[in-house]
């Protein structure tokens, strides 16, 4: 018999082929933007609903209309038509997706320049890391690249830059001000631009203006706030203005505003009420205008001052804003209608009556002098999520907790077959669930006085009881945690922190079978008592929908070192009794090992071995990149079948995922295919399944191009084969795998 090995080997080549073709065509799908894109619906008007935070907003003098907008974590974004629409701008494509300054080059309305930051600071620009920095593109965001690296300003990676500024005669002269000194570049359009240092300029530079042939800059350095003034065109020499060397009390920003022939100073001060002042540069004389003043939120830039009359200007009021006129006694009428956290105020050159303030909530516009606001953030899409559920029933229903935005439901509100983002909640949102078994079962949770998990029966569309007053529990915060038990759902496991006696201000796990019966928790774990531990938080709760008797609680441990050094560990609980008594629980709490005293990011549990998990870090441990990809990012660990649990081995399975940012519920695991793991970095969503749980092979990129976010919150639905993510700085995003 003779045997064609040539058409064989060709079938066989035709068959791989096939199958790599479908494999390919599974991997490089689309990921499609689900939001919110648009101002989420809030029936009840809260203050502090929108689609997310936006740290400023830049407007073209030359061409009406021209806006360019940026958030610390999401992103820039451009609108030609005045703020009633927005595109990205290329930024979802940088290392780091997040924009802390952006302006147009003076003459030219398709060159932008930007600073990339790897993450915000509390509500400020971040470091720019190593990827990061001043980015230039001259094709309206088609292209961008990198003009002013770390190494090419103060040399190393902590560097934060907080905004630019252009000459006001020389329009290819940039000066970068950062947190260590001043930098400029003579020719910002060279293909190679050049940088200078400004010299004797030394610690942060925090804002700057120019006003009459000179530059007046805020400096902090060695503990003092000095205003530095420089001749425009020489910037070898400096003086101090004297007026604030008398100063006392500390600042913790310095911001300045040109007004005629005068600078206004804003002095917003560590402790006690702030003040607004007038500097006087020919006596160089201060004279208070404003006192008693709460101006520290939007880091004094909520502060500006009109380019058409300038006697008039608004100021940052905590969160809110006022409208100042002469004589300076009492505020004008500002409207409502805005989000109540506002971030930088800015004018239209063109129309007197038009302002533009960049919010926690997106952004907001008056065209009558701040009489009324309309919600002008349609596309900006920048919701920082902090907790995604999705429901196991309808992959399309979402629920979302937002930092800034409260917490948000993506339903069929009206079962017409319409989904829209509702507003539900307020404060900061964070962790949400979805009753596998009855979506309609939707909790919420938030961060603020009054906050904690909620529950309700209708999709949070009306009804909300909160679960932490019903017990009269204290909410975590920050630190909120919460799990449905799979096989019981009306039973929940949530977290709190304890008020009085040995455990008060510890944070602890309880259950409720009944979620809206009073005084109904069981509190389930007492670390002090059962592993001694004095001062701790339950930091995240794990549990699995394949095993019906195990919880894994995340504790932080709060001691100290030799030195006598504050130290955080970093310690994971488990208990095999879920199902018992609440004092069975207590006393069945154990300790599972793992490989590094760092920030767990989420943890799973194998469907077919209940004594291995997977689990992921907020960091890898920074290796330099290889055709090896990263380490430490993601493990497999497999603990013995007997009292000790001990760690019987850890598989690193990092493998190719580059070195990235993990963020928080990160992972998830699937029981087909001899299981599957998808997890979320700042880097894309990876696939794998098999060999690759058992250390044997590398993992698959969902897609391209998702914003480099850090991921919080992920679901995979088997049946449907979906992926949803949460990104924090760019909302919801989905991917269909084939």
């Amino acid at each position: 018999m003779y045997i064609d090995f040539r058409k064989i080997i060709t079938l066989l080549l035709i068959v791989l082929s096939t199958l790599s073709f479908g494999q390919l065509k599974g991997f490089n799908n689309e990921w499609v933007s689900i939001g919110p894109n648009s101002s989420p619906v809030n029936p009840k008007f809260r203050g502090d609903a929108g689609i997310g935070p936006i740290e400023f907003i830049r407007v073209y003098q030359q061409t009406e209309g021209y806006l360019l907008a940026g958030s610390l974590h999401g992103g820039l974004f451009f609108s030609e038509n005045g703020g009633d629409s927005w595109i990205n701008s290329g930024s979802d494509a940088w290392p780091f997706t997040g924009c802390a300054w952006a302006d147009f080059h003076p003459s030219n309305e398709n060159v932008w320049f930007a600073c990339s930051n790897e993450k915000g600071d509390n509500g400020k620009p971040g470091k720019i890391g190593e990827y990061g920095g001043l980015m230039r593109t001259k094709n309206r965001g088609e292209d961008w690249e990198t003009i002013g690296g770390y190494k090419d300003l103060a040399g190393f990676p902590q560097l934060k830059i907080y905004g630019t500024r252009f000459h006001p005669n020389k329009p290819n002269l940039i000066i970068v001000i950062t947190s260590e000194g001043l930098y400029y570049s003579e020719d910002c359009m060279a293909t190679y631009v050049k940088w200078e240092r400004v010299p004797n300029v030394q610690g942060w530079v925090y804002d700057l203006d120019f006003l009459d042939g000179n530059m007046y800059l805020t400096n902090f350095f060695k503990g003092n706030w000095n205003i530095l003034k420089f001749k425009q065109d020489d910037f070898s020499t400096f003086k101090k203005i004297k007026s604030l060397t008398s100063e006392t009390r500390p600042m913790r920003n310095l911001t300045i505003e040109p007004q005629n022939n005068r600078l206004l100073v804003a002095k917003d001060f560590v402790k006690g009420q702030d003040e607004l002042c007038a500097l006087d540069l020919q006596k160089d004389s201060m004279t208070v205008l404003l006192a008693n003043q709460r101006i520290g939120f939007g880091s004094g830039h909520t502060f500006a001052v009109s380019p058409h009359q300038p006697a008039d200007f608004y100021f940052g009021y905590s969160t809110k804003v006022r409208k100042w006129r002469p004589p300076y006694k009492k505020t004008s009428t500002v409207g409502s209608g805005y989000h109540v956290d506002v971030e930088f105020i800015a004018y239209d050159p063109f129309d007197s009556l038009k302002i533009y303030f960049a919010t926690h909530g997106g952004v907001f516009i008056s065209q009558n002098d701040g009489k009324d606001w309309k919600n002008k953030s349609d596309n900006l899409g920048v919701a920082e999520v902090m907790g995604l559920a999705v429901s196991a029933q309808d992959p399309s229903q979402i629920a979302i907790g937002c930092y800034h935005d409260g917490s948000m439901v993506y339903a069929d509100f009206d079962h017409n077959g319409k989904y829209y983002w509702r507003t539900v909640n307020g404060g900061d949102g964070l962790i949400p669930l979805i009753d596998p078994t009855d979506q309609a079962v939707v909790y919420t949770s938030n961060q603020f006085v009054g906050g904690g998990l909620s529950y309700s029966s209708d999709t949070s569309k009306k009804t909300k009881r909160n679960l932490h007053s019903l017990n009269n529990l204290k909410s975590a915060g920050w630190e909120n945690a919460a799990v449905l038990d799979p096989f019981n759902s009306s039973t929940v496991y949530f977290n709190f922190v304890g008020k009085s006696g040995i455990n008060k201000g510890n944070i602890n796990v309880c259950r409720t079978k009944n979620p809206l019966e009073r005084k109904s928790v069981e509190i389930i774990s007492d670390f002090n008592l059962s592993h001694q531990l004095k001062s701790y938080k339950v930091y995240g709760l794990f549990n699995s929908k394949y095993h019906t008797d195990i919880l894994i609680a995340y504790v932080l441990e709060y001691t100290k070192d030799a030195k006598g050094n504050k130290k955080t560990n970093h310690r994971l609980f488990r208990t095999d009794k879920l199902n018992g008594s609440w004092a069975d629980i207590i006393s069945s709490w154990y300790e599972i090992q793992h490989p590094n005293n760092s920030w767990i990011g989420d943890v799973a549990i194998d469907g077919n071995n209940k004594n291995q998990i997977y689990m992921t870090y907020t960091r890898g441990k920074q290796n330099p990149e290889s055709i090896f990809g990263d380490k430490g990012l993601v493990y497999v660990l497999r603990y013995s079948d007997n009292k000790r649990h001990r760690l019987k081995r850890e598989i690193d399975i990092t493998k190719n995922i580059p070195n990235a940012t993990g963020g928080r519920y990160n992972l998830v695991y699937h029981k087909a295919k001899g299981g599957i793991l998808v997890v979320g970095t700042t880097t894309g969503v990876y696939y794998g399944d098999g060999r690759l749980l058992k250390g044997k092979s590398r993992w698959n990129e969902l897609g391209k191009g998702l914003p480099h976010c850090k991921v919080y919150g992920l679901d995979y639905n088997g049946k449907e084969s979906i992926v949803t993510i949460g990104l924090f700085g760019r909302g919801v995003w989905q991917y269909h795998l084939d």
